[in-house]
């Protein structure tokens, strides 16, 4: 009896064994895990608040069209030109108490304002001072509150102020481009959503730069990263029945 005991507990041993090899669960995602290297990603990965997976486009996202009127801020670079008038054109950054300084009038409070306005303001003090009808224009050429982070297979990864109109081409430029392995037909990039949530576009480099694809604006806080040649960035997602894709970037 002791020993078809023994037995059969041996044979409970194995077939708990087998079982506990064969639990679904096992992931096919991709190896890397460090900052600037490969996406990794999954066959089907499963949403949820602790997955790190998010939902993905393959294309551009919508343009938004006109955002928030902008008010001009500390360290704000500025570029003022005044029509035919050469010497009262100028660049000049926004300093700690909202002022600039021009040539023959000073100090200029521009903080707070819209570029309209203060485009209006420097018409203004020119009209006191020196000239009867300035034409007066002003953009911002770097804005110190909305910014852009690159990262992964560029030449030099980082932080960088946008303009109005900076593109993806133009974002991946300040980073010096695509090193050597940067992978151009899969360029990361991700874009917070009124809601709360963020979503990941996957964009064909190659295409925009052949005239095939729009090159998109870039939006303030937008990320964007460059995987690796020969990684796919993007897998299946039969949980997501919007795209039906998901990228998961091991930092975020």
């Amino acid at each position: 009896m002791t020993r078809l005991v023994a037995v059969i507990l041996s044979l409970l041993l194995i077939i708990g064994l087998q079982a506990c090899s064969s639990t679904p669960g096992a992931s096919a995602a991709g190896e890397d895990t460090t900052l600037g290297s490969p996406v990794q990603v999954s066959a089907s990965p499963a949403r949820g608040a602790d997955s790190g997976y998010i939902p993905a486009v393959v294309g551009i996202p919508v343009d938004p069209g006109p955002t928030s009127t902008y008010r001009i801020g500390p360290d704000d670079l500025l570029k003022i030109d005044v029509f035919q008038v050469e010497e009262f054109s100028t660049q000049e950054r926004v300093n700690a108490q909202g002022t600039i300084t021009m040539p023959e009038i000073g100090d200029v409070q521009v903080g707070g304002l819209t570029v309209k306005e203060a485009e209006q303001g420097i018409a203004a003090r020119l009209r006191e001072t020196v000239l009867q009808s300035p034409q007066v224009s002003v953009f911002v050429l770097e804005s110190a509150k909305q910014r852009v982070t690159v990262t992964g297979h560029v030449k030099s990864p980082g932080i960088f102020p946008l303009t109005a109109e900076t593109t993806l081409m133009q974002t991946i430029a300040l980073a010096g481009g695509l090193d050597e392995v940067g992978k151009k037909q899969e360029i990361l990039l991700f874009r917070k959503q009124e809601s709360g949530g963020m979503n990941a576009y996957v964009v064909d480099l190659a295409a925009i730069e052949k005239g095939q694809m729009t090159d998109p604006r870039i939006l303030a806080d937008d990320r964007v990263v460059v995987p690796k040649s020969g990684i796919a960035a993007l897998g299946r997602n039969v949980n997501d029945v919007l795209t039906g894709w998901a990228v998961r970037v091991p930092f975020l």
